[in-house]
């Protein structure tokens, strides 16, 4: 599967794992690594094999890295998402229509929100649960 390589002259802000909600019809819980950049938010998406990535032993796991999706950071909008009874729920959608789900809610927003503060970027409320990133 592809990695991720920077583009000339982009700063990584942050590279770790989150917890995030993949798959097709049905989502399930993913430990996935997602890196933030001064130009955008990337996350790794297993495809077909978010149902059996907790199932898969630990040296598998190594091999199946996922496919990198790329959301620019310039009008990220951060918002409380839903998925079935699931209310807890980082919903990171682009303008063109790609989403993320960060699960964790309230971790993952302020998680978001340090990372940009961090490096001069912030967040504007645009709605009751709804941010936009403010470049």
């Amino acid at each position: 599967m592809a990695g991720f390589e920077t583009n000339p002259g982009e700063r990584v802000f942050a590279d770790t794992n989150r917890y995030t909600l993949q798959g097709n019809k049905v989502k399930f819980p993913v430990y996935t690594r997602c890196i933030v950049t001064d130009q955008r938010f990337v996350c790794f998406d297993m495809g077909k094999m978010a149902p059996f990535h907790f199932q898969l032993g630990f040296l598998l796991r190594l091999m199946v890295k996922g496919k990198p999706v790329s959301l620019p950071l310039r009008n990220l909008k951060l918002s409380r998402g839903k998925y079935a009874k699931n209310n807890k729920i980082l919903l990171v959608s682009s303008e063109d229509g790609r989403e993320v789900f960060l699960d964790r809610y309230e971790k993952s927003l302020e998680w978001f929100r340090n990372v940009l503060l961090q490096n001069g970027i912030g967040l504007s409320q645009i709605a009751e649960e709804e941010w936009r990133v403010s470049l």
